[in-house]
């Protein structure tokens, strides 16, 4: 049987845990109220599905993150919102303490035991889980090929999706395949457009209907670069803008046409909306650039 351990010094909290786990899904619960308890019952488990892990947990060390990645196909961080955990930007976060539903839902999906060994996960399920605790998240969808879109979560409700294709419904459909799977990004400060606004069972049903149907395409590789832009905050977007405006001025003094084309290219994709960055992309294109 899957075993999940929940790894939370607070007794009553991590006994929850434990009995909702237990007592509602396919799988044994265990606990540890110390890292020492962890590595006992890890070493006891020998493997386990699931850990649920508060970073609070008394004599973690740095790398805590780093080792248990080594040790489970699924690892969640039980923390309160806002706080930093060291090397645990990729890795799925739950607001302390977790919510019954999702306590539910992450021991159902760890039963199913379908997560690749990594940080890599089915859609569906996290999409569930993360909805249902009311959190705001950005899963970066890949297949084997690669990454190939982003799905945003937004204060449990889903957002916005995107990829190679296009926008919206679409690329959510495109981008929940059975056979994607996902890593988790908390939010910071989004300012993205809401492109969807069906709620997830409704979304999901629709989706896998047409896929069934054959009617959904595969989406395409896109590149990391479009992965990190989409992921910016407000702050690093301004700031990145900033500097590719200032590049883009000394480039086109210069006269190294190409370069500069290439950075107003990247431009257009973090400023939109600004009409002299398409009126100078325009005309270099007219003139063949960049080379």
């Amino acid at each position: 049987m899957p075993i999940v351990v929940v790894a939370d010094p607070d007794l009553r909290e991590r006994m929850r845990c434990i009995r909702v786990i237990a007592g509602q899904t396919p799988v044994s619960a265990i606990g540890a109220a110390t890292w020492e308890e962890l590595e006992q019952a890890l070493e006891g488990a020998e493997s386990a599905e699931l850990i649920i892990y508060a970073p609070s947990l008394p004599g973690g060390p740095e790398d805590a993150v780093a080792q248990l990645l080594r040790r489970t196909a699924r690892l969640v961080l039980a923390v309160n919102e806002g706080v930093d955990v060291p090397g645990a930007m990729n890795v799925t976060r739950v607001t302390w303490p977790i919510a019954e539903e999702t306590l539910v839902l992450m021991g159902h999906a760890a039963g199913a035991q379908s997560a690749p060994i990594g940080m890599y996960f089915v859609p569906v399920d996290f999409l569930q889980m993360i909805c249902m605790s009311g959190d705001s998240h950005v899963l970066v969808v890949s297949n084997e090929s690669g990454d190939v879109g982003l799905i945003e979560v937004r204060r449990g409700q889903v957002w916005t999706a995107f990829d190679g294709l296009g926008v919206g419904e679409e690329a959510f459909a495109r981008l929940i395949r059975p056979e994607m799977r996902v890593r988790v990004n908390p939010t910071v400060s989004s300012t993205k457009e809401r492109t969807i606004f069906k709620d997830l069972a409704e979304l999901v049903l629709d989706s896998l209907r047409r896929i069934d149907e054959g009617c959904v395409e595969m989406p395409p590789p896109i590149s990391s670069r479009r992965i990190e832009v989409a992921l910016f905050s407000p702050e690093q977007r301004a700031a990145r803008v900033k500097q590719l405006n200032a590049d883009a001025r000394r480039l086109l003094m210069e006269r190294s046409y190409s370069e500069a084309a290439r950075v107003l290219t990247d431009l257009s994709t973090l400023d939109p909306a600004s009409s002299l960055v398409r009126a100078n992309l325009e005309q270099l294109r007219k003139l063949g650039y960049p080379k």
